[in-house]
């Protein structure tokens, strides 16, 4: 979700005046009302949150073993949550005014975490959304191969595949940290010199790769869950249809397992839950491509602001509601879970 300055800096500066873009920004007073509303404070909350949620999570699949495949890839998906909401968190809390009106302090906070916080938040965002990727469409296989899913998806692969995920999501970063450095740079504002975002004028053939990079890998993904969940949910409706007409006798070959079909349910809402909140994400990388000035720096600079606000709170509300919803749909994270509190089950009747 985080991006270059500029895609390329004096196409669109040429193209933001032809089009006197400046002149349709929002307001600076209006930036800052939805900055504070949804990152200083509703995202803030939300990642203050997550982060021990995220951390439960993590330390009841690893209670539950690494047998699972499932377990494996949901375990991976909170790993890379935590690491998202702290990432998250750390961009919420350099929003703050006070730093950027304070006069004791070199540093452009907000600049400064977009470098450290808002563009490995987006290599986060997109190992999370390949990985319910990976999630889903093992599912998918586990309905109609029911009886070989466990031959050809093994925990070894899972794994495999998973670190091909975090490789193929972290690269296109290295351009990035190329070409934007820290270094001083003179504050109209506080009129004087401070520590900023600067490009380095040495690696100008790296301008925009990260960003165009990160651009088709979000667009892949998101298009890639929405496709592999409508695929889920026929064969669902499908299989459903199937036991309906065949009044109970059920065929080994198309029979699943309670457990399958309550996995099955949970990466089916997760992938559901993603798709609702990657939209602006979606949104917002078409924006940049399409819109001239659309930047931190950029002629639309408040627009950017406000839009990416809007992403933040998107994503941080993905990776912290992921305990909710093991806990409704899993009755076997609810039972580890009670295990490690101490919390007997009621007894039933």
């Amino acid at each position: 979700m985080s991006r270059s300055i500029e895609v390329n800096l004096n196409t669109n500066s040429s193209l933001a005046t032809v089009f006197n873009l400046q002149s349709l920004d929002v307001s600076d007073s209006t930036a800052s009302v939805f900055e504070l509303v949804n990152l200083t404070i509703l995202t803030s909350i939300i990642c203050f949150l997550g982060i021990p949620l995220n951390f439960l999570n993590i330390v009841v699949f690893l209670k539950q073993g690494m047998t699972s495949t499932v377990n494996i890839s949901l375990l991976a998906l909170s790993i890379t949550d935590l690491i998202n909401i702290l990432l998250i968190e750390w961009v919420c809390i350099s929003s703050y005014t006070f730093w950027s009106n304070s006069q004791d302090i070199d540093i452009l906070p907000r600049e400064i975490s977009y470098l450290t916080g808002g563009f490995p938040h987006g290599c986060m965002s997109r190992i999370a959304a390949w990985i319910t990727c990976y999630m889903t469409a093992e599912r998918c296989l586990c309905i109609a191969l029911p009886f070989k899913i466990k031959t050809l998806i093994t925990p070894r692969l899972t794994v495999i595949v998973l670190i091909i995920i975090y490789i193929f999501s972290i690269v296109p970063l290295v351009p990035e940290y190329l070409f934007f450095k820290l270094d001083w740079k003179y504050s109209s504002q506080l009129n004087r010199l401070i520590i900023g975002l600067v490009p380095n004028l040495d690696q100008l053939h790296l301008e925009g790769v990260s960003f165009l990079s990160y651009s088709v890998m979000t667009v892949t993904s998101f298009l890639t869950v929405i496709c592999l969940t409508l695929i889920l949910i026929l064969q669902l409706k499908k299989m459903s249809l199937w036991r309906s007409t065949a009044q109970g006798s059920l065929k080994p070959s198309k029979s699943l397992t309670q457990k399958d079909q309550m996995a099955i349910r949970t990466v089916l809402v997760v992938a559901c839950v993603l798709i609702i909140t990657f939209t602006p994400s979606f949104i917002f990388c078409g924006v940049c491509f399409i819109v001239p000035g659309f930047a931190l720096t950029g002629s639309l600079s408040n627009s950017y602001i406000i839009f990416i606000s809007f992403a933040f709170l998107f994503d941080a509300t993905n990776a912290s509601i992921n305990t909710v919803l093991y806990c409704t749909l899993n009755r076997s994270y609810r039972e580890t879970f009670k295990t490690l509190f101490g919390i007997s089950s009621a007894p039933t009747a």
